[in-house]
């Protein structure tokens, strides 16, 4: 039987392992600032005493726990990211706690008036990209059995932005036969090495863990797509 948690529990670099392998989800909340902070800490507690025995509460100072900050790509905070049995499902920068009970209803698969439904721990969530770092690419996209388009971009690189929401209707609108992965080269930079990433954005298509095809530099969300239906498995 899972431990019943609650109150929000502090993570911290050393913990984050085996906070990852609670049977339930993980709601990993990453702060900098204390007064930042202050707002939130009645509803992290208020959830987690709500969804207790469904969920566990995480606090993590990202400031003081790099190896979380970088094995999770967080570029700012707060940040709210779901995880269920080591990967990750849901991820949303909240801009006020109320953002919290939305995101935790995303993350257990709940409506906003059904009960709860869990999403399957082998499948991650359908019709979002998943944020990789050097620590998790192995098992995101080289181990994974869907072809995986890989996003390799910076917070920086306005053309890495400018081509994000047309990532994101490809990873809805294949939800299922595709996935999508972001990787941060400037948190990440090992695999954007062995692949020879010169320029971002770079797009890449793996299959069965090998490199298929690259495209680099800005491009229409109708080219995106063109490679993709060419790699997909029908």
């Amino acid at each position: 039987m899972a431990r019943l948690f609650d109150a929000p529990i502090i993570a911290h670099d050393g913990s984050l392992d085996r906070l990852l392998q609670a049977p339930v989800p993980v709601m990993l909340f990453f702060w900098q600032d204390h007064q930042v902070l202050a707002p939130y800490n009645k509803d992290l507690l208020a959830l987690a005493s709500r969804e207790a025995g469904r969920l566990i509460v995480a606090k993590i100072n990202a400031r003081e726990n790099p190896i979380g900050m970088q094995r999770f790509a967080v570029d700012s905070t707060p940040l709210a990211i779901g995880l269920h049995a080591g990967r990750e499902i849901t991820r949303v920068h909240v801009a006020r706690p109320d953002d919290l009970s939305s995101h935790v209803a995303q993350l257990l698969g709940r409506s906003t008036t059904g009960p709860a439904a869990p999403q399957p721990a082998a499948a991650g969530h359908p019709g979002r990209p998943v944020h990789a770092t050097d620590a998790t690419f192995e098992r995101e996209v080289l181990a994974a059995t869907l072809p995986v388009l890989v996003d390799f971009w910076a917070p920086w690189c306005a053309p890495c932005q400018m081509i994000a929401p047309a990532l994101d209707a490809i990873a809805r609108s294949y939800a299922g036969r595709l996935r999508v992965v972001k990787v941060n080269v400037d948190q990440s930079p090992h695999y954007a090495g062995v692949y020879g990433v010169q320029g971002i954005p770079t797009l890449m298509i793996f299959k069965h863990g090998q490199l298929s095809e690259r495209l680099v530099g800005m491009m229409p969300a109708s080219q995106i797509q063109a490679v993709v239906e060419r790699h997909l498995d029908y």
